[in-house]
């Protein structure tokens, strides 16, 4: 009689009890782009290529969940999954976007490894199958030069305070 006691007792305390919700905070997702128009500015030195007109793709290339830790040195994402595989075709008609809460941050464009040129103004993806799980985001820049500092947002801090606050910033 005990045991039924304190087994009716334990589960009206589950049942009492409330879950908080836990509130994630920001969620960072890298999507690709259905569309985008490219510009570019002759008025900087050098020129700079922009991304206007983008249109987010449905459903993320990389998700909030799939993200283990960002290393902020070699501005890399660290994935549970092989995304290398998947984008290792890509060329520079394809390009993405870095949001926080489905808002652009930064935009870019994969970049393959054969290509000889150089995108100054926008991040790049090199599909490079050495580290499938590591998704490397680059920008081209030239020391001293503030316009190209200025335009490389791969460490904005909205970015970095959504990492902080789940614990996954290196």
């Amino acid at each position: 009689m005990r045991h039924i006691f304190l087994y009716f007792l334990t589960v009206i305390m589950f049942i009492g009890c409330k879950k908080e919700k836990h509130d994630p905070g920001s969620r960072i997702d890298i999507y690709l782009l259905k569309s985008f128009t490219t510009t570019v500015d002759q008025s900087t030195m050098p020129a700079t290529i922009s991304i206007t007109n983008a249109v987010l793709d449905d459903t993320p290339l990389v998700s909030d969940r799939d993200i283990k830790v960002y290393v902020k040195a070699t501005t890399t994402f660290v994935l549970r999954e092989d995304i290398q595989t998947v984008i290792q075709n890509y060329g520079p008609d394809k390009a993405f976007a870095v949001t926080v809460d489905k808002q652009p941050v930064y935009y870019g464009r994969f970049h393959p490894f054969y290509l000889s040129s150089i995108s100054f103004g926008l991040a790049t993806i090199s599909p490079l199958p050495l580290n499938n799980d590591e998704l490397q985001i680059d920008f081209a820049t030239i020391e001293g030069n503030s316009v190209l500092q200025q335009l490389d947002n791969r460490n904005d801090n909205r970015i970095i305070n959504a990492l902080k606050a789940t614990n996954r910033l290196r």
